[in-house]
């Protein structure tokens, strides 16, 4: 249930005015007859200063009594709302040519709570910066810094800026419990607000332990007002809470506490919307009977005082209560009701708003026209603001569609060109695989026979160990000759794909020397990528192992291939002595791989400790290896 404790607390500022205009006694505020008559004399005095005068003093009177006037009729029903407004900009407009500040930010602060029950919290946020840069050029002696400070938070809260609203409601409350206790019960009201404010904001957020330390608080300073009102408001916005958050047991009591205190002082709007909550708190303790009761009582107060907002509340609990009664149909026609006054609710207070409006705007005919006048020229400039737009979308889109196309062109070459780029590598490396075998494998091949040929017996023991030597050395040249032209690429890469060629590269490499090497493969990794991939991820594992044999020295290796999540996952893992941190960025072979790797839109990452072993990282995208399948197709959507 929503409570009406913020409402009578938002705008009731302190008027410290001398002669005969009268201030407002806060703690009779919900008395109709006083707040009527304190209308009677404040109309009074408006007559007697209306007569021209160019007495500074008569015109601050005349200041003093609009603003009086401004603020009781905005504390009365929506339906006032426009009556504060005439108030309002009369004195704005005065305040303005006598250049009084503080009366200026008076009458901006009622014009930003028109905006915000209306809804509009970007003009109300407007309008609270507006009073707070004047409120700057007062300095010091702004007396209303926190109401404005209250007003930016409540324009986020109703946003859902939740930390921007707790940092301005925070400011409030410190600013104003800074200031003097000219008027202690009235500072205590507005503290109490702050703190409604701000269990409200955390009730939003869902902060439950700071919920409840500000009911705490409130409590404390509502016992410290003693007044009824303040007091009842307090325990209905507890219990209200408590109900919320399903724990009706605990919500009884302190309802119980807040109808007892309204109907003491005969606050019939506070009876009306307690009950509904007690009937809200018997339905979800299963008091079924109980609950229809008190649901009734409150829809015929709601009926009685046409408290709109509150039947849709009544009906709903209604709705419940008769169904678990069993009375099916009774439950189907609360709920109609309610959800005709839901959907209702909001144009009843727009069309109240309107008709208000308009017998405003029929005591001045010349005002009526110069609005109609002007809502035609909006009319207009907005009509040829939606043309000039809906031009300038039409050719965005025959623009975009134009890109679209290029772009699709400019893939299909791009994709091209790397495909041609990949050709001439494994073209190139087909060669020069070729030319190492043949050529210089055969070389290496003849000058080994060669020296195989002579005799080592006819050589002394130092020759001959030189000999030996020179002999193992060619063999080693021969084998890796052989290796590199081998691995270099493979031919079988491009009919079988990558993870049967790399299982030979590992078997090659266990057989070719001393580091044991074991290749791990998962991960949903699918059996082929594109051509690219799979070439530039043999060649980058193919030069970490050959890294490993040639500087590491270690005796195991481990490479894992797979699939993780969106990505395709390389990893050369070994137990030797570790890269120097100063030479991690050196080498041809780790800029070739770190090369290759970009080239494939993919990360590596090093993690090496002095002989604590080497582990290599290769990410790549995993949609990468799909991305020209899907350029394929384009629309024209």
């Amino acid at each position: 249930m929503k409570n009406s404790l913020i409402l009578w607390i938002l705008f009731l500022p302190l008027f410290k005015t001398a002669g005969q205009v009268p201030r407002i006694d806060h703690t009779r505020n919900y008395n109709r007859v006083y707040k009527d008559s304190l209308k009677t004399v404040a109309k009074k005095l408006l007559a007697e200063v209306e007569r021209p005068s160019g007495d500074s003093k008569q015109l601050r009177k005349k200041m003093q009594v609009l603003n009086l006037l401004g603020t009781l009729y905005l504390e009365g029903d929506y339906k006032d709302l426009d009556t504060s407004m005439a108030y309002n900009d009369r004195l704005f407009e005065l305040a303005k040519q006598q250049d009084d500040k503080e009366m200026m930010i008076d009458a901006l602060l009622r014009r930003e709570v028109k905006y915000r029950r209306g809804h509009d919290y970007v003009r109300s946020l407007e309008i609270s910066l507006e009073a707070l840069k004047l409120c700057d050029a007062l300095g010091g002696n702004c007396r209303k810094a926190w109401m404005i400070q209250q007003n930016l938070g409540l324009s986020f809260l109703h946003s859902s800026d939740n930390p921007k609203a707790e940092k301005y409601f925070k400011t409030a409350l410190a600013q104003l419990e800074s200031t003097p206790d000219d008027d202690r019960p009235l500072k205590l009201k507005h503290i109490l607000g702050l703190y409604s404010m701000l269990s409200t904001l955390y009730q939003q957020w869902g902060k439950d332990k700071l919920v409840l330390e500000m009911f705490n608080r409130q409590l404390a300073v509502a016992q410290e007002l003693n007044n009824k009102i303040s007091l009842a408001g307090t325990y209905e916005e507890m219990g209200d809470y408590y109900n919320k958050i399903g724990r009706a047991g605990k919500a009884l009591p302190l309802l119980s506490k807040a109808y007892a205190l309204f109907e003491e002082v005969n606050h019939t709007r506070g009876i009306a919307s307690v009950t509904n909550s007690l009937g809200e708190s018997f339905l979800a303790l299963k008091d079924y009977t109980k609950a229809q009761s008190y649901a009734e009582k409150a829809l015929a107060m709601a009926n009685q005082y046409n408290y709109a907002s509150l039947k849709p509340f009544a009906y709903h609990t209604l709705t419940e209560a008769y169904d678990k009664l069993g009375n099916e149909m009774a439950s189907l026609r609360a709920y109609r009701q309610e959800a005709t006054l839901r959907d209702s609710l909001g144009i009843a207070r727009r069309l109240v708003a309107l008709a208000d409006m308009r017998r405003a705007y029929e005591v001045d005919g010349t005002r009526l026209e110069q609005q109609i006048a002007l809502q035609n020229r909006t009319r207009n400039f907005l009509l040829v603001v939606v043309l000039l737009l809906s031009a300038i979308g039409i050719g965005l889109i025959f623009h975009s569609r134009t890109l679209r196309q290029k772009n699709y062109e400019l893939a299909r070459k791009k994709r091209e060109i790397e495909q041609a780029f990949l050709k001439g590598q494994t073209t190139e490396r087909k060669r020069v695989a070729s030319e190492l075998h043949d050529n210089l494998g055969g070389l290496l091949s003849a000058a080994k026979l060669s020296l195989q040929i002579l005799d080592p017996s006819q050589l002394d023991r130092h020759e001959r160990e030189i000999y030996d030597n020179v002999v193992e050395m060619m063999i080693d040249a021969c084998r890796q000759v052989r290796t590199l032209s081998h691995n270099m690429l493979p031919e079988d890469l491009e009919r079988e794909g990558l993870l049967p060629v790399f299982d030979r590269l590992i078997y090659k490499l266990n057989s070719a020397g001393t580091t044991q090497f074991s290749l791990q493969t998962g991960g949903d990794l699918p059996a082929r990528l594109t051509p690219e991939i799979e070439f530039n991820l043999y060649l980058i594992g193919f030069e970490l192992c050959n890294n490993v044999l040639k500087h590491a020295k270690a005796t195991k290796t481990f490479v894992t291939l797979q699939r993780q999540g969106n990505r395709v996952v390389l990893t050369v893992a070994d137990n030797g002595k570790g890269i120097p941190t100063q030479r991690v960025e050196e080498g041809m072979g780790l800029q070739n791989i770190r090369q290759r790797t970009l080239d494939i839109r993919g990360t590596l990452s090093i993690e090496s400790q002095p002989n604590g072993g080497t582990v290599i990282i290769i990410n790549i995208p995993y949609e990468e290896t799909r991305q020209f399948l899907a350029s394929e197709v384009v629309t024209d959507n």
